[in-house]
C-alpha cells in the first residue's frame, strides 16, 4: 500500500472513530498520529487473529467505537481492556462476512452446547432452540438486527454468547409453551362448550363481554399471593405438591390454597353477573352453570397472555 493511501486510511481510521465513539472534552487527543498508529495495530490485531475474515478495517473500528460509547469509557484509555480479538469476530458476523459463522461456532459453539443442554433436554427440542438461538445472534430479523452486534468487548465472547442465548432460549421456550397451553386451552374449553347443558351454552354465548369484564374484576379482588398460586398452578403447569414446597408447606395446604381461591373467583364472578345482568332465579343457575364450566379456562387465559419471544 502506497503511503499516501496509508496516510488516507490513517485518518479514516480516527474519523471513524470519532463518528461512532464516545464524545472526550479533548477531541485533538483522538487525531494524533499515536491514536492512529493505535488503531491500526488493533485492526492488524483482529486480521492476525482471523486472518481469513475480508473485514474492512473502517467498519472494524466503527464497531469499536460503538462499544467504547456503550460502555460509557472514555475513548483511547479504554481500549485496552477490551477483547479484540473477540470484537473483531464479532463485528464480522454482524456484518455477514464469509467464513464468520464457522469461526463463531469454533468460538463459542462448545459453551453454546453447554447453555442449550440446561435449558432444553430433548435431543430435537435442543436443536430446534439452539438454531433460534443462532438466528438471533447472527442473522436477527426484519425489526432487530443480530444481537452479535450488541457485544461490547467487556468479557470473553463465548460467555457474553453463553448469556444472551440462555436468556433467549428461556423467552423463546416461554414462548412455545405459552402457546402450547393457550392451544390446550381453546381445546379444552371448546370441549367443555360441546359437553354442555344446552342453557350454559345459551348463557355463555348471551353473556360472554359480561362474563370476561367480571372475570377480570374477580381476579383483582384477589391477594397478590392467590394470584400467583393459580398462575402457578393454570397455566405454568404446577402440580399441589410442587407448589407445597416452594411455599414450605404440606400439598393438602396448597390444594386448599388453590381451592379457596378458585372458590373466591367463581363466587364473585357469579356474584358481580347476577348484579349487574339483573339475573332472574333461573338466569342465575344458569350463570353459575357457566362459571363453573369455564372458570379454570378463564382464568388460564387471563393470567397467562401468550409471551413474545423478544
Amino acid at each position: 500500500m502506497p503511503d499516501r493511501r496509508v496516510t488516507v486510511w490513517l485518518v479514516e481510521l480516527v474519523a471513524a472513530f470519532r463518528a461512532e465513539g464516545p464524545r472526550s472534552d479533548d477531541e485533538g487527543a483522538a487525531s494524533d498520529a499515536g491514536f492512529e498508529a493505535r488503531l491500526a495495530a488493533l485492526v492488524a490485531r483482529g486480521r492476525a487473529a482471523y486472518p481469513e475474515l475480508e473485514l474492512d478495517g473502517v467498519a472494524f473500528v466503527r464497531f469499536l467505537a460503538r462499544a467504547v460509547a456503550r460502555g460509557g469509557s472514555e475513548a483511547p484509555a479504554s481500549l485496552d481492556a477490551l477483547e479484540i480479538d473477540d470484537l473483531y469476530l464479532a463485528c464480522a458476523c454482524a456484518a455477514g462476512v464469509g467464513g464468520a459463522a464457522e469461526r463463531f461456532e469454533q468460538r463459542c459453539g462448545a459453551r453454546l452446547g453447554v447453555v442449550l443442554a440446561t435449558v432444553a433436554k430433548s435431543p430435537d427440542l435442543r436443536a430446534e432452540v439452539g438454531q433460534r438461538v443462532r438466528d438471533a445472534l447472527l442473522v436477527g430479523t426484519a425489526g432487530e438486527g443480530p444481537k452479535i452486534a450488541n457485544y461490547g468487548g467487556v468479557g470473553a465472547l463465548d460467555r457474553w454468547v453463553a448469556v444472551v442465548a440462555q436468556r433467549q432460549a428461556a423467552s423463546l421456550l416461554r414462548h412455545e409453551e405459552s402457546e402450547q397451553r393457550a392451544r390446550e386451552g381453546a381445546a379444552v374449553e371448546a370441549a367443555v362448550t360441546a359437553a354442555a347443558a344446552p342453557e350454559i351454552v345459551y348463557a355463555k354465548q348471551r353473556y360472554r363481554v359480561e362474563f370476561e369484564r367480571a372475570m377480570t374484576d374477580a381476579l383483582a379482588v384477589l391477594g397478590e399471593r392467590e394470584r400467583l398460586l393459580l398462575r402457578l398452578h393454570l397455566v405454568s403447569g404446577f402440580s399441589a405438591d410442587r407448589i407445597g414446597k416452594m411455599y414450605g408447606v404440606s400439598q393438602p395446604t396448597a390444594s386448599r390454597w388453590l381451592k379457596s381461591a378458585r372458590e373466591t373467583v367463581s363466587d364473585e364472578v357469579t356474584r358481580l353477573l347476577g348484579e349487574r345482568l339483573h339475573a332472574s332465579k333461573g338466569e342465575l343457575a344458569s350463570l353459575a352453570g357457566l362459571v363453573a364450566s369455564q372458570i379454570e379456562v378463564s382464568i388460564s387465559r387471563l393470567l397467562g397472555p401468550p409471551e413474545g419471544p423478544g
